[in-house]
């Protein structure tokens, strides 16, 4: 449960560093069904898969335009870009 509570405190630092885009993201992929069997359902008995990557989607509207992109945000806290698949890191 520690790996867990570990990656649980990783993903909501994630969401605060996003916090003036989450208006227009869509919490999607592994991350929402631990969402949903532990803030929705309260019911830990069912073991949710995470990843250690948050994927978020956008709506269809057209979302508002900030001073910084996503990646530049990210960027500027040194978030590290990674692509396994391409072995770049």
């Amino acid at each position: 449960m520690i790996e867990l509570e570990y990656l649980e405190s990783i993903f909501f630092k994630v969401l605060d560093d996003l916090k003036d885009y989450l208006d227009d993201l869509t919490l999607v992929g592994g991350w929402l069904s631990y969402v949903y069997t532990r803030y929705l359902w309260n019911n830990l008995a069912i073991k949710p898969v995470t990843t250690t990557d948050i994927d978020f989607g956008l709506g269809a509207v057209r979302p508002r335009v900030y001073p910084k992109t996503i990646f530049e945000l990210l960027s500027s806290l040194d978030y590290k870009e990674r692509h396994p698949q391409m072995e770049r890191r």
